[in-house]
Order: C-alpha cells, then structure tokens, then sequence
C-alpha cells in the first residue's frame, strides 16, 4: 500500500510501544481502481496514441498512461505511473512537445488541500524525463484548477490555470522549458485578473514561439470574451487585451483554432439575442478584428428557445475553419449536431444554415473534431439514440470539405456495448484514427478504444478493446459487517460496483496472518438480478457455512432474499438466493438471521395492507436442512390484539430464537420495545405470550422508547434501547429477560447511565462477568464515548454513570464494543477531531481501567476520512473492518480495510521506550488559520527537548524547539510558517515531540 512516508513512521512508533497493531499497513478489503478519465490524449508520430488517466487502484488518486497502436498492443505492457505522491493527482492534460516528447500536467493535492499545479515530462517510451513527483508549476496558497496547456517551439510548454490567490478567480500560466524549469515569475503570471472572474479559455501557440489566450470576464451575471497574446518571456504583446465581443447579453464558451499566416478564427455561443446563437471572428498577429464585430455562423431571432450551444472548431488543411455545435432547433428537449465550415475571408461554405450532422433520435453531445488531409475532418461524439441516458454510446462522421458524410447517414458507431460509454476523443496517427472514450459496460468505468481507416473500417473487434479497467463504485455506510468463523473471519458488505444493473451483496475471508481467501475485492453472493441489495444480515453457523439475508429490489416490490454461503466460499442455495417468502407485499425490510439448535431463523418487518392503510409486522421462518419450516411465507410474530392492529412493528434484533422489535401505537400515541421467544413451530416458547413481552411496563404520555439492540447472556437476553421518559432527553434504558420470559431487572426497566444527556450509538459485549455497554455520549453538542457495566443481576459496576473511554473538545461517534476471551474488551470509534475524522481505539479492563494514552491509539489516520469501525474477537485478536475514504476527491469513495490488533496490552520488552515521560495532547485550535498553540507535558526534566513540524512528504518544515526543558507543561505557538519565516500553504501537517525516551507524533490541519 502506498503509504505517506511520516504517517507510516509514526504508525511503526505506535506498534513498538503498545505491541497491538499486528499488521504494518492495513488490509483492503474492497478498494476500488476508480478511473476518472478526463479526455485527456495526443498521437504519436509513430502510429500510436498516449492516454493519460487518474485512478485509486493504490489507495489514493494517482495518475497513469499507456500507448497504445493500431494493432490493439499496449505498447507499454502495463501503465506508467506518472505520479504518485500523496494525497491525489487528478484532472490530467497533455499535450506533444516540439522535441517529439509529451508533458503531462495535472491538479496535485500533495502539499495543499486546495490543490497545486505539477507538471512532467515522458518520451515515446513511457520514460519520466523531470524529476519524480513531477516540476511544482504553482504551488502557491488558494485553489489552483482547470489547466490548459500546449506546445512552445523548443521542448517546453505553455500552461493556464483557473486561481483563487486573490478573492476572484484569475487565469495564471506558466512557461516550463524543455528542462522543466520556470521561465516566468514564480507561481506564474497573472494573464486575466480584472474584476469578476476569469475561468474558461481557450490557447494555442502564436506560431512566434508565443502564445494567444482568448477567454470569458464574468463579472454582474454578464460574460464577455477577450484574447491577449503573450511572448516567450510572459510579456504581453499588445497594449492591452482585445475585445472579442462584449454585446449585450452573455458571450461565452469561446474556442480558437489557428490558421496560416498567422491568423486565428474564434467561434463561442452567443445570447445578444433570444437565445444562444453561434458567432466567430478573426484576428491576426497585431490583434485586428478581420472579420468586421462578429460573423454569424447560426442564429434564429424570433421567440422560440432553441439554442445553439457549445460549439468546437478545427482547422482544415485548405485553410479553413469547421465549427460544430449542440443545436435544438429540431428539438427543444434533445440537442442534435450541425455544422458549418467558413473560409479565410469568413464567408460560409456550406449551407447558410449550417449542415445537419447528425439528427438522431435523442441527443448528440460532446463533439471532437480532428482534420483530414483534404479539407474536411473526423468527428467523434457522444449518442443517446439507443435509449437515451444511461445508455449513451460512441458515434463518429467523416465530413468532406464540401459537408458531405463520408461514412453512413447520422455517424458510424464506434461503441454500442450495453451500459454507458462517454467523454469520447479522437487523434490520427499514420493515417489511422484513433477514437477512445470512457466505458461502463462492465458496471465499472475502464477505457478502451477503436482504430479505424480513412474509409471508417474499423481495425479491432466490435465495440473496441480495453486500455485500462478497474472496479468503480463504493461500499455505502452502515452496509457491512464482520463475523469471526473457527479460524478466520467473514466481512460482508453492500457494493455498488454494478450501479447501473443494481448495487449487490460481497463477502470475502480474511485470514489471521492478512491474506485473503476469495477474489480480490470479494465475491457477490448472487449473480446479477437487475436490482439493488442492501441492508445485509448475516450469522455464521458452527461449521463454518454463512446464511446471509438482505432487501432486494430485483422485482417491482422489496422483498427479503437469503443465501447459504459454503465454507470455501460456494453459492449453496443457487446464484440468485432463494426468496424467504411466495408473496409479493409493497415491501419486506429489516431482514436479521440467526442460528439456534440446528436451524437458521429469519426475521422481517412484512409490509401488510389493513384496509386502506399499511402497516409493517414482524413475520419470522426456520429453515432445517435447506426446507422452509413455517410454510411458504413465514409466520407472524408480532401477534396484535384485535383492538391493536394498526400499530407499527419494525424488527431490529434477532438473537438465538429471539424477537426483538418496536412497536408503535398511534392510539396512545406511544413506542414501546417487545421481545419474543419462538419454538420450532413458530408458536410463542413456553413461557411467552403470543403477543411477546413488553421490555419495560412504563406506561405515561412520555412512553416513548426505540432503536433496541440486544445480546444473548448466560441467562436470556439483554435488551437496550433509548428512551424519552421524564426528561425528553434519548438515554438508554435496558432490561434482563430470562430464557422464559421473565423480567429479571425492574420491570419498568433500568436507566443504564442516568447523566441527563442525549445518548446514541451504543455497542454491547456479553462476557462471564457481566453485561457492557459503549455509547456516544452528547456533551454541549459535542459527542464523547463513556462505558458503563453491569452484572447480570442488574448492579453497575462501573459507578453510576459508567467511565469515559475518551473525553476531549472534539466528536467521537460510531463506537465498536468487543470483549476478549479474558474478559477485557477493546473499543475503537470514530474521531473528528481534524477535518478528516480518523479511527482510534482503546483498551478496557475487566474492571474498567482505561489503559493508554487518554485520547486514545491510533488505529488508522490515513488521509481523507475513516468511518464506523466494527469488531469481531477470534482468539486473543481483534478483527476490525471500517469504512475508508482514501480514495476520495471530488466526491467521497468509500472502501473497506481492517486491521488486526492484539488483545495483549502489556509492553514485553523492558528496553521500549515508556509512554510516562511524554504526554502530548491535541494542538489547539485544529484546524487552524494563522496560527495554534501546541502542549505537552513532560514528567521529568530534559537536556534534549525536540519539536519539529514535518509536511506530508515528511520533509521538515521548521523546528519549533530545540533544547533543555524542565519537567511540567509546556506550550509552544506555531504560525504557519517554515524555517524562513514564509507562510507554508494550505494542508495536513505533522508535529514530532522527541526526548531521549520518547518520541510522540500528532496530526494538525492549516486551513487558510
């Protein structure tokens, strides 16, 4: 795994003092590749195409290329990661230099949240030429976006950015020799930065070793479009920047393409009108407008709205110029494509309307264009004629220079497969054309591609040939789960890899020593149903076998579905499971499975209709021998009397052959929490009513209880819930209930830690001695973990108001419980104490001692945020699986990784450095912005006091301390700046406190 060289560092520090983390970097689960693919390609003189894409096949956002040739070879057998630093590396663009190699610059988030400017530079054979990590083109505080980059005349590159340094946002460049050195100011020059904001652009090389710029000035809801020309030196060649058009109404999405003798043709959409028309102009060298204030290329000017937009050009090899456009003349809901082509002295070549270039059924959007040899071009775009979104396809025309189709009557497909393809690009090397797009016809996005003829005869096979694919979508929250087995453990969780057919269920075997059994990334525990699975419940029975049951949409109504899982891994109730019931209601939820006595029980919420209305009852079924017990749809078990039918039942446990639901009577408009024991034969066990047991006999306006969870114990079953009596405040309540029925604690129930404070979240570990509870516990809004235990007969133990596992100015939530075979217990949660939350974990004795450090160990800070870790005890370890967001950029990916911690607490080795001489806390504030104050407290003086703050990179940033320190608290300020005294940029930071006994690392965040 990719790990960042400091985190890693201090992870190491972290097992050398505690011996708990068994495995040096944590175990992905389930980590997605992710392929963000951003129409980002160039061809090769030698008969080939460079594709350049990002992915998180490593964790975090990295980013690739691969060559590719005519005859289907990649020519670089696998990708070449250009980049891999921390954090992510996305939104790629290249572009071919003039000494027959290629840069590649990219968004870099190593060092600033906000986002840098990285650039580099590879030959034909995929060799990186700049340094590793690429040349820092900008890296200068605020938000640095959307590049454009293009050719000089001797190796280097010209690139615009969008930049947020100032409080608008401006376009800045930058020119990179060929050597990949700056050859204007630091951080580049300011090329638009007026008034409003400058963001979307268009620029090609002057043919002078220059560059020209043309661009949108938005400022008061009005756009207007501008162009200045720039020298190899950054200086601006004319005196000021040229008015392309600042008519009324908003001009906009301008592009350029440059033509001979030093003439440049812009075309943009343009709504001084009705509604967005296409216009264009040229200018020269000396930036004279030739073509008068503007040459319309299509506009209608009455009182339809039918737009014209987004329009692209090319240069033609007879000097001319093709523009192509989105135009919904013909269709006001779907945008078709026209075209027209104009000559030098901008008259119209083809008809004053434009041409119809493609008028099929939907719309075509997103046209690229590349030239022929003879006065027309190549046009590839994106289709929806096959079913509109989302099953866009791939499409392309070959236009003579007089508008004539040369390939069959709206467009050729390139790409029909089923699901989506997109975001489509087209090159032409040795007279080959190369068009390759995004593609989801696996559920997941990859890249792939087609080489055709001039006469459009397609090379590869139909549909093209894959250039990268890897699995996409993510594992939802609260959807997993982890359950020991006799010597590994089983995780089962929600993917959503297969989006467009329907997210389904995976599970995969995670074995002691990190390995895992099945298929990376797991196996689905049904084929395809052309639906999505979600809530899935799982147990796992004493030879090994798992039963797991869900929700399923597969049809027109939810229904709950179970499947029996082998102990290898195999399908043992066919690939599509089995239905738990024949009939068909609005919807079953709330599926639970449990094992007792030989026989899988299964429980649901069944929704029911009683007469006009729904309401959701609790139904149950035993399966013996794979042979539904209870008859083809189950029983009831939430048995009503007469006068209570319309009250609700929703499931939330079920433990052994145990019931555990809430109920909700709108006649006394009160929720209450029931728990039944069934029989083989579905009837109430001896002992039980059929209507089941009330956990609590509370009965007043205020009864108000929900969200149970329960646990078995040596006795029965304790159930917990939260409850609203006398205050109005959600605390737990919970109840002892024998294996007959009996309340074995006050039958009004028992207030577990009566601290006047909202409570939620709570995780339950039974052992020999007794029951425990950890909970989120809500402290000025401000969720911290307490603890709380009791003995079977109903005695807490851990005083009345149960033990803080961690308390600090920060939220804590999603606690995980477990108890080890010696009776202490382990709890790990959640912590937001940065803006990326991270996981850590404590220990706890059978006695409630809370061992460690008192803010807790950290069990994973990689970066971006971890979530909701879940605990299952195998021997004297702990198994914990969590969700993780590594992967995430401009959206959030979650993946699942685990990690293996020990169950021993006690430092064996008596040459470990001692956790009592150094006691760091949290900085102060954090996040931060300008500055935060750091503490420690040291328990004995020190000759050789150390404080140094590193970067993500590990490199050191400044040293903050350096010296002889007495022993007490300390306090020391850091300002945000490096050993020069200049402000470091936006991000993540580490401080390092070290004497000659200990060294102790902790995570802060500068955000500006």
């Amino acid at each position: 795994m990719k790990k960042i060289a400091l985190a890693l560092c201090f992870a190491l520090m972290v097992i050398g003092l505690f011996a708990t983390l068994e495995w040096t970097d944590e175990v992905a689960i389930r980590q997605g590749v992710n392929i963000e693919w951003f129409r980002t390609g160039t061809e090769t003189p030698d008969g080939s195409a460079i594709y350049v894409w990002s992915d998180t096949k490593l964790g975090e956002r990295d980013l690739w290329a691969q060559k590719v040739d005519s005859s289907g070879n990649l020519v670089w057998g696998e990708p070449i990661l250009i980049d891999g630093k921390s954090d992510r590396q996305e939104d790629p663009v290249i572009t071919r230099t003039s000494d027959n190699n290629y840069v590649i610059a990219w968004i870099d988030f190593s060092l600033d949240l906000d986002g840098d400017v990285f650039a580099q530079k590879i030959d034909g054979q995929g060799n990186l030429l700049w340094q590793e990590g690429g040349i820092p083109v900008c890296t200068l505080w605020g938000m640095q976006i959307s590049l454009n980059m293009e050719p000089d005349n001797e190796g280097g590159v010209y690139i615009v950015w969008v930049d947020s340094r100032h409080p608008s946002k401006d376009l800045f460049s930058q020119h990179l020799s060929a050597s990949g050195s700056a050859l204007w100011m630091i951080d580049g020059i300011p090329v638009a930065n007026g008034l409003g904001d400058e963001i979307q652009n268009t620029m090609l090389p002057d043919g002078q070793g220059g560059m020209i710029i043309a661009y949108t000035h938005t400022y008061a809801d009005n756009d207007d479009l501008y162009a200045k020309r720039f020298n190899s030196s950054g200086t601006m060649l004319w005196p000021n920047a040229v008015t392309i058009s600042n008519a009324q109404g908003s001009q906009a999405e301008i592009r350029m393409a440059a033509l001979t003798g030093g003439e440049f043709v812009f075309t943009w959409q343009d709504k001084r009108f009705n509604d967005p028309d296409i216009m264009a102009q040229k200018i020269n060298l000396a930036g004279d407008l030739l073509w008068g204030d503007y040459l319309v290329i299509y506009s209608e000017q009455d009182s339809l709205a039918r737009p014209q937009l987004n329009p692209r050009i090319v240069k033609t090899s007879d000097n001319g110029a093709i523009i192509i456009w989105e135009d919904y003349r013909l269709d006001t809901q779907n945008a078709d494509l026209f075209a027209q082509k104009v000559s030098t002295a901008g008259i119209k070549l083809w008809n004053d309307t434009g041409i119809s270039l493609c008028t099929a059924e939907y719309a075509q959007i997103g046209p690229r264009m590349v030239p022929d040899n003879d006065g027309g071009c190549f046009v590839v775009w994106d289709d929806l004629r096959n079913g509109n979104a989302p099953h866009d396809d791939i499409y392309a025309q070959h236009l003579s220079a007089a508008g004539v189709a040369l390939w069959e009557a709206n467009g050729k497909p390139i790409c029909t497969a089923p699901n989506q393809q997109s975001g489509s690009l087209v090159k032409i090397s040795n007279n080959t054309i190369f068009i390759n797009w995004m593609d989801i016809r696996n559920g997941s996005v990859g890249i792939y591609y087609q080489a055709l003829t001039y006469a459009g005869t397609p090379l590869f096979v139909e549909n093209g040939i894959q250039v990268f694919w890897g699995l996409s979508g993510d594992t939802p929250l609260k959807n997993f789960l982890i359950l020991k087995r006799s010597s590994d453990v089983v995780i089962i969780w929600q993917d959503t890899r297969f989006a467009n057919d329907g997210y389904r269920i995976f599970f995969q075997f995670l074995n002691p020593d990190g390995t895992v059994d099945l298929e990376p990334n797991g196996r689905p525990v049904t084929e395809s149903v052309a639906g999505h699975q979600l809530t899935p419940n799982a147990v796992v029975t004493p030879d090994d076998q798992i039963a797991i049951t869900w929700e399923d949409a597969r049809g027109n109504d939810p229904n709950v579905y179970a499947q029996l899982i082998s102990a290898d891994g195999q399908r043992l109730w066919g690939d599509l499971g089995i239905k738990l019931t024949n009939s068909v209601p609005i919807r079953q939820k709330d599926p639970f499975v449990s094992y007792y006595n030989g026989s899988l029980y299964f429980g649901w919420s069944n929704s029911q209709q009683l007469g006009t209305n729904f309401y959701y009852y609790i139904y149950g079924q035993r399966i013996y021998n794979n042979q539904k017990m209870w008859g083809p749809d189950g029983v009831l078990i939430s048995v009503l009397p007469q006068g209570n039918l319309n009250n609700e039942c929703t499931l939330y446990s079920l433990e052994d052959n145990y019931y555990v639901w809430e109920r909700i009577n709108p006649n006394v408009d009160s929720r209450t929490i029931w728990v039944k024991r069934v029989a083989e034969d579905g009837s109430a066990m001896d002992g039980w009513s059929d209507e089941g047991l009330q956990a609590s006999t509370y009965n007043d306006i205020d009864t108000k209880q929900m969200y149970p969870d329960a646990a078995l114990t040596p006795e029965g079953i304790f159930v917990i819930w939260r409850d609203l009596r006398q205050d109005f405040l959600l605390n737990y309540w919970g109840q002892h209930i024998s294996e007959n029925g009996t309340r074995l604690w006050n039958p009004l129930g028992v207030n577990l830690a009566d601290n006047q404070r909202e409570q939620e979240q709570a995780s339950i570990a039974v052992n020999s001695s007794g029951i425990t509870y950890a909970w989120c516990e809500n402290i000025a809004g401000i969720q911290d973990i307490m603890a709380q235990k009791y003995s079977f007969p109903g005695e807490p133990l851990w005083g009345n108001g149960g033990y803080y596992v961690i308390q600090k100015d920060s939220t804590q939530q999603f606690v995980s419980l477990a108890s080890f075979p010696d009776n202490n217990y382990i709890v790990s949660w959640t912590d937001y104490f940065g803006i990326e939350n991270d996981l850590y974990y404590r220990y706890i004795s059978e006695n409630g001692q809370m061992e460690g450090d008192g803010n807790g160990e950290i069990l994973c800070n990689a970066l971006k945020s971890q979530y909701q870790p879940k605990t299952a005890v195998l021997n004297n370890h702990a198994y914990i699986v969590w969700a993780d967001g590594r992967s995430s950029g401009k959206t959030e990916i979650l993946g699942l990784y685990a990690q293996k911690v020990s169950g021993t607490t006690a430092v064996s080795d008596n040459s470990a450095p001692s956790l009592q001489s150094l006691s760091v806390q949290q900085n102060y504030p954090n996040p931060f912005n300008p500055e935060t104050t750091i503490s420690f407290t040291l328990r004995e003086g020190t000759s050789s006091l150390k404080l140094h703050i590193y970067n993500l990179k590990g490199q050191l940033v400044k040293t903050l301390y350096n010296g002889t320190l007495p022993k007490g608290q300390h306090h020391f300020v850091w300002n945000g700046t490096d050993e020069t005294d200049m402000q470091v940029g936006n991000g993540i930071y580490f401080y390092k406190v070290s004497n000659e006994k200990d060294t102790q690392i902790r995570k802060m965040v500068l955000m500006k």
